[in-house]
């Protein structure tokens, strides 16, 4: 099917295209041209014919719009039986697959284009070494550095791992044949197996038959985390430890530093999700624990294979010879086994003796019996005994073998730990708010007749205070709790019991969604001492509670609760006994929901800068976490311009940062973005903590940028508040977008609304709510009520102000830039195909009003960056989307059809085809922005 490629030739000329892209687009022609013969060897010409058709005409309309013919395009899809749509917005689906697996070999998006060089932290320490900082100044940011994305399933990725395992093996094919030498026969036996792989590909069901299970999302999760563990962590960490010693810093990981963790909601989060539940959070943690325990079995089964140094030859330290004595007296019979061939070699007797203990640690995590031996039981534990015989080289001309192999497992067990990531528990502050009050009414009334939530706040506030400084037991053996409660007591035990058996990092963090007041964060403190995790009178502190402020209210009031928060003596205790670094979560996805990109955008900064000043003056370091999402409309953005846009010491070498379901696999998807990806985070987070610890500007000029923005946040917010509140939106939003149809694809375990039917924003998850806006092509999140608010700015004076504000403020550049990037993605002619055919006539005005703005944001953002058309400052990324534009806008079409059919027929007379096509065309609608939501 030649027809694939036909816009992608019209956008290769030679002009502007260097190597790398003309490289990109003969990979994606040849994986056109095999998607082709594929499709027609499978299902004859018929298919193609179709698509050549709708193709042609959909282009034709994207130049030169024609309301004759796209009201003969509809009518004609709209009576193509549903098998042939069903192939049609398949073959446009997985030439998607297939585009997005040759973009991510050549890295053809906004990470490489404008995000820095093929080396970013050679660089970002190239800058730190030309600084005037002084090595003991850049050594104790080492010492505190700790970077840690956290990866989500909500949604998972909207592409099956059946389907990811073959782009996979793509992918890797693509790399070989790009090899310079690669002998033509070779190259040809590429291009077979490739072809065989995108026929699986063609003949494998991109939907999930069932809904998944949390455990399902673990496994997705533990996938890439696994992938991670031999090759890209140690070398990213071996990069750092390079840079900082070229910086003047000699430093190990491991014993001087751990500059990066994983972590994980998969299995913990519980915030509006009844799938998952403490045995839910348990079982995650167990089988995170077998996966590490055996990549560390093999590791450390491989190190054993190389370290044959022989006590004939070289001397080891006495703290070896010590551990491996106390080694042979608890585990005899592997020093009967191997003392008579390893007698001389201490080294492989030390990996003999580890080896035992990981594999002792397995039967337990498989059998639940007591364990046949020792065990880990924490990842320092294993870590020191490693970090043991690396000591003992260095001392006696080893140096060099110590920083192979075993300095890489050194890195990964730093890592990773035995648990592959630190797995966060979330739980809405209602949730704990309700079960405190009942185990204090139960215990003084012996009823939960709610008599302590009805108390006013100070005295619940102090109250609570008094519980936390005190003795006495909340729960009692006879109290029959609600189920609510008794869940809450069950997933503490469960931390508990993962603390102990997989070490203390394994699970440490207790998130509270919508924190409010000081309460919300008292209250689950109070739940913690019940379950053993804290208790002040004897300096116990075995988990942070973490207050997560997402809504534009709660981030305006965060610092003042903060304030009051750190405040309190006990509180205070908690934090130092927690190394005094307290955690801020702060969310993107709800507070954009609620008050729009620009003011979203502002509060957050806002928030970050008054959260900072807050922690200064309480003499505590905050490490902020940032609940990113992965489209603009919740958060999303180039990795390293979000980073060194943040205020002046919000960052200071800790940042913690989600990495959602729907883009893992673009970050994580193959080992070099991996490694580019992770290089960049870390490269962003040493620039912000070592070259950007005080403003650029002068309080003067930061103070006329500061009112400028509030002015455009102010205006963008009324503007965005008059659309979610205006009559008749909640109609338009499900008529027009296929969110209600969402609710049916089986993308993730979370519910995609709270509560019943959809009856408002308020009930409806930030997700779904970017989601339906992104499939009808308004992506309204991303831009609404900024077009307003910059025209009002500009004509209210302020344009010479905007133009220097956008040249120097880096929050300012981030914020437009990832306007821009979603205007880009906005296509709001095939918007109104959605709206005419879909929407009541009485709801029109609407779209009319979300029109206009989209052209009011269109020229503000032309205006502020002084371009002509929108990403002309991103040639290559700009092509890539056009390119891409002629292969989405006829699945758009098809979805519209398919609206039309399933809401105009009886459920009970629906074609489950119907069902079938419609959710394949979210899925490569998805597939073609490169977002599900």
């Amino acid at each position: 099917m030649t027809s694939f490629n036909d816009d992608l030739n019209g956008a290769n000329s030679e002009s502007g295209n260097g190597a790398g892209e003309r490289a990109l687009r003969s990979d994606i022609r040849l994986l056109g041209d095999v998607l082709g013969h594929v499709l027609r060897s499978q299902f004859g010409d018929e298919l193609y014919e179709l698509e050549e058709r709708v193709r042609a005409q959909t282009r034709s309309l994207r130049e030169s719009p024609d309301s004759a013919l796209q009201a003969a395009l509809y009518k004609e899809l709209d009576g193509v039986p549903l098998w042939s749509a069903v192939r049609l917005v398949r073959a446009f689906t997985i030439y998607f697959h297939l585009a997005n697996t040759a973009e991510q070999l050549h890295r053809v998006d906004t990470m490489s284009e404008g995000q820095g060089g093929d080396d970013p932290l050679g660089d970002a320490f190239d800058r730190i070494a030309a600084s005037s900082l002084r090595p003991d100044e850049i050594e104790a940011f080492a010492r505190r550095l700790d970077v840690r994305p956290v990866f989500t399933a909500h949604p998972t990725e909207a592409a099956r791992r059946s389907i990811l395992d073959k782009l996979r093996s793509i992918h890797e094919l693509l790399v070989e044949r790009s090899l310079p030498g690669t002998p033509v026969r070779r190259r040809a036996r590429i291009e077979r197996r490739i072809t065989e792989l995108v026929e699986a590909v063609v003949q494998t069901d991109e939907l999930h038959q069932e809904r998944p299970e949390p455990i399902d999302e673990a496994r997705n999760v533990i996938y890439y985390l696994e992938e991670l563990f031999n090759d890209v962590v140690p070398d990213v960490v071996e990069s750092l430890e390079d840079g900082f010693a070229a910086a003047g810093a000699q430093l190990n990981t491991g014993d001087d530093m751990t500059p990066l963790r994983f972590g994980s909601w998969v299995g913990g989060d519980r915030d509006g999700n009844p799938n998952v539940t403490a045995e839910t959070t348990s079982e995650v943690l167990r089988l995170q624990n077998v996966r590490a325990l055996r990549l560390l079995r093999d590791a450390i089964r491989g190190l054993a294979t190389e370290l044959s140094q022989s006590t004939h030859i070289i001397d080891v330290s006495d703290e070896l010879t010590a551990s491996l004595e106390k080694d042979r007296e608890l585990m005899p019979s592997v020093y009967e086994q191997f003392m008579r061939i390893n007698a001389d070699e201490p080294y492989r007797m030390k990996c003999a003796y580890m080896y035992e203990r990981v594999i002792n640690a397995l039967a337990v995590a498989r059998t639940d019996d007591p364990p046949p031996g020792p065990v880990y039981v924490s990842g320092p534990e294993l870590v020191a005994d490693l970090m043991l015989m690396s000591e003992s080289m260095r001392a006696n001309r080893g140096g060099v073998v110590a920083a192979g192999r075993l300095g890489r497992l050194i890195r990964s067990a730093t890592v990773f730990g035995l648990t592959l990531a630190a797995l966060d528990v979330r739980q809405d502050s209602s949730v704990t708010n309700e079960a405190v009050g009942e185990l204090i009414d139960l215990v003084e009334t012996g009823a939960a007749d709610g008599g302590f939530s009805n108390l006013p706040r100070e005295d619940r506030i102090k109250r609570l205070t008094e519980e936390i400084e005190g003795s006495r037991t909340l729960q009692t053996p006879t109290a029959n709790y609600s189920p609510d409660t008794a869940e809450v007591l069950d997933v503490l035990n469960v931390i508990r019991g993962a603390q102990d058996r997989y070490g203390g990092e394994s699970v440490d963090t207790w998130i509270i969604s919508m924190t409010n007041e000081v309460d919300d964060l008292l209250a689950p403190i109070v739940m913690a001492r019940e379950a053993g995790l804290i208790d002040l009178r004897s300096d116990l502190a075995r988990i942070d509670v973490v207050p997560l402020f997402e809504t534009i209210g709660a981030l305006r009031a965060s610092a003042d609760v903060m304030d009051r928060y750190w405040s309190i003596p006990s509180v205070r205790r908690l934090v130092e006994l927690r190394g005094g670094v307290a955690e801020v979560m702060v969310g993107y996805s709800d507070s954009n929901k609620d008050g729009g990109i620009a003011t979203s955008q502002w509060e957050l900064y806002r928030a970050q800068r008054a959260l900072r000043d807050v922690a200064e003056r309480h003499g505590l370091a905050v490490r902020l976490f940032h609940g990113r999402g992965g489209s603009t409309g919740r958060g999303g953005g180039p990795t390293r311009d979000a980073i060194l846009s943040q205020p002046a010491r919000t960052v200071d070498g800790r940042i913690k940062t989600t990495e959602q379901g729907e883009v893992i696999a673009d970050n994580y998807g193959t080992p070099e973005l991996a490694r580019q990806h992770l290089e960049m985070m870390t490269a962003a987070v040493a620039e912000a903590s070592l070259l950007h610890t005080e403003p650029r500007h002068d309080d003067a000029t930061l103070s006329r940028w500061f009112d400028a923005m509030a002015q455009i946040s102010e205006t963008a917010f009324q503007k965005y508040r008059s659309l979610i509140e205006s009559d008749g939106l909640v109609e338009y939003f499900l008529a027009a977008t296929p969110v209600e149809e969402l609710a049916e694809m089986n993308i993730g375990s979370r519910p995609a609304r709270r509560g019943g039917s959809i009856t408002g924003i308020g009930n409806l998850r930030a997700i779904p709510w970017v989601f339906g806006w992104t499939q009808s092509r308004q992506i309204v999140p991303g831009w609404y009520g900024v077009g307003t608010a910059l025209a009002e700015a500009r004509s209210g004076g302020m344009a010479d102000l905007i133009d220097e504000m956008f040249r120097e403020w880096s929050f300012f550049r981030a914020f437009v830039s990832n306007v821009e990037m979603t205007l880009a993605k906005t296509d709001m002619d095939i918007a109104s195909l959605y709206v005419s055919e879909l929407v009541p006539a009485k709801c029109h005005g609407i779209y009319d009003d979300i029109r206009t703005e989209h052209g009011l944001a269109r020229d503000g953002v032309l205006d502020v960056t002084h371009q002509d058309n929108l990403l002309d400052a991103f040639p290559v990324l700009q092509r890539t989307l056009a390119v891409r534009e002629a292969y989405i806008a006829p699945l758009s079409y098809l979805q519209v059809s398919l609206l039309a059919r399933r809401r105009r027929e009886a459920a009970a007379e629906r074609d489950p085809l119907l069902r079938r096509a419609l959710l394949l065309s979210i899925n490569g609608i998805a597939a073609g922005l490169k977002n599900t939501g």
